[in-house]
C-alpha cells in the first residue's frame, strides 16, 4: 500500500465530494486523453448525483465524436456560460500541461476564483496555476490518473456500476490515444495492466481502435498527401521535418482538426530520432509541433520557443510567418540535436 499517494487521493476525493456544481474541462484542441478523460469523469459525476458540464476551449474532432454518444460538449462562450461557471464549487481540468490553453475560459475562472483542480502527465512549475492538482509524469496517460483516483473512490464490490460502458470506453481512449496504441515510450507495464482490466470490465478495443484511427476522410488523406511531399531530412537523417500551410489546408477542403497523428507517418523513416511538423494557422503564426523516438529530449526546446509538454512529445507556438519559421525553428532544432550529440548523449 502507498500510504503517500492514499493520503493524496483522500484529500482529492474530499474535495471533489464536497463540490455540487462541477465544471469539466481540458484544453485547446482537444486530444484523446483530454476527452476521455473528461467523459469518464462526467459519467462516474452523474453517478454521485452532481450536476456537471463539459466546456471546452474548442470543437471536438471528428476521431472522437463516438464518445459524444451519452454526452454534451460544449464550446466555452462566457456571454452563454458565465452565470452557470460562476456558480460552479468547483471545475476539474484534464490534461493541460500550461494553463493558458484553457483560453478565455481559464481567464474567467480566475476572474470569478472558481477552485480548480487539475489531473495531469504533463511537467509543471511551481506555482502552476491551479487551485488543487494530482501531477504524474509516470503515468502514460491522464486518463491512468482518473482510473487510479475513481479506483481509490469506490470500493471494488461497486466496480460494475461505477465503470459502465461510457466509463471505460473514455478511459480506454485516453490510454490507447496517449500511447500511440501502445508503442511509444511512454508504455510502461501499469498502461498494459489497465488496458487488461478495462477489457475485464468490458471495453472493445477494435471499436475503439476503428473510431480513432480508422474513420479519417478522404480530405484528411489528400492534406497528408501534401504535406509528407514536404518532408526534408537534416543532421544526417536524424531530424524529419515538414510543413502545413493555410494553402495545403484550403485545396484539400480539410481543417486544422484532421492533421493529428501526420508526424507518426514521418515517425517511420529509418534513422529518423525527431520529427519537427511546422503547421502555419495565421500569416504571421505557426504551431511548432515535436514527436521524439526517446534519445532525444526537445521538451526544454519547445519551453524556450514558448509552448511545453514532455521530453519527447511537446509543442509551441511562435508568431512568425512560415518563412521565417523554418528558418528559425529547424535551426534551433539542429543545434539541439548536434549539442546532443557531440556530449554524447545522442549516437
Amino acid at each position: 500500500m502507498n500510504t503517500q499517494l492514499d493520503r493524496k487521493w483522500d484529500v482529492i476525493h474530499g474535495i471533489i465530494s464536497e463540490a455540487q456544481q462541477i465544471v469539466l474541462t481540458t484544453h485547446v484542441n482537444p486530444d484523446g486523453d483530454g476527452v476521455g478523460s473528461q467523459v469518464a469523469f462526467y459519467h462516474y459525476l452523474l453517478g454521485q448525483q452532481k450536476e456537471c458540464r463539459i466546456l471546452n476551449p474548442s470543437s471536438l474532432s471528428h476521431e472522437y465524436e463516438f464518445l459524444s454518444e451519452n454526452v454534451k460538449f460544449e464550446i466555452y462562450d462566457s456571454l452563454i456560460h458565465s452565470s452557470w461557471v460562476m456558480n460552479a464549487d468547483l471545475a476539474i481540468i484534464f490534461d493541460v500541461g500550461d494553463y493558458s490553453r484553457l483560453n478565455q475560459l481559464g481567464k474567467d475562472l480566475k476572474l470569478m476564483n472558481t477552485p480548480t483542480l487539475s489531473f495531469d502527465h504533463h511537467p509543471h512549475p511551481i506555482p502552476n496555476g491551479f487551485t488543487y492538482f494530482i501531477h504524474d509524469i509516470s503515468a502514460s496517460a491522464t486518463g491512468v490518473l482518473v482510473y487510479n483516483y475513481l479506483k481509490y473512490a469506490m470500493p471494488s464490490s461497486e466496480y460494475n456500476k461505477v465503470f459502465t460502458r461510457d466509463v471505460v470506453k473514455g478511459l480506454y481512449t485516453a490510454l490507447m490515444t496517449d500511447t500511440g496504441s501502445f508503442r511509444f515510450n511512454n508504455t510502461n507495464a501499469e498502461a498494459h495492466k489497465m488496458a487488461g482490466e478495462l477489457i475485464a470490465l468490458g471495453v472493445n478495443p477494435y471499436e475503439i481502435y476503428q473510431n480513432v484511427y480508422e474513420s479519417g476522410s478522404i480530405k484528411r488523406i489528400r492534406l497528408l498527401a501534401s504535406a509528407l511531399a514536404t518532408v526534408q531530412l537534416d543532421c544526417n537523417g536524424k531530424l524529419a521535418w515538414f510543413v502545413i500551410t493555410k494553402k495545403m489546408v484550403k485545396s484539400s477542403h480539410a481543417t486544422y482538426d484532421e492533421i493529428s497523428g501526420f508526424s507518426d507517418y514521418v515517425r517511420t523513416i529509418h534513422g529518423v530520432e525527431v520529427v519537427l511538423m511546422i503547421n502555419e494557422v495565421g500569416s504571421n503564426q505557426c504551431r511548432v509541433n515535436y514527436r521524439s523516438k526517446g534519445k532525444v529530449r526537445i521538451g526544454d526546446l519547445a519551453r524556450e520557443l514558448g509552448g511545453g509538454g514532455h521530453d519527447f512529445a511537446a509543442g509551441a507556438t511562435v508568431e512568425l510567418p512560415l518563412d521565417q519559421a523554418v528558418e528559425y525553428v529547424v535551426s534551433k532544432t539542429v543545434r539541439v540535436i548536434k549539442s546532443q550529440i557531440s556530449n554524447g548523449s545522442l549516437k
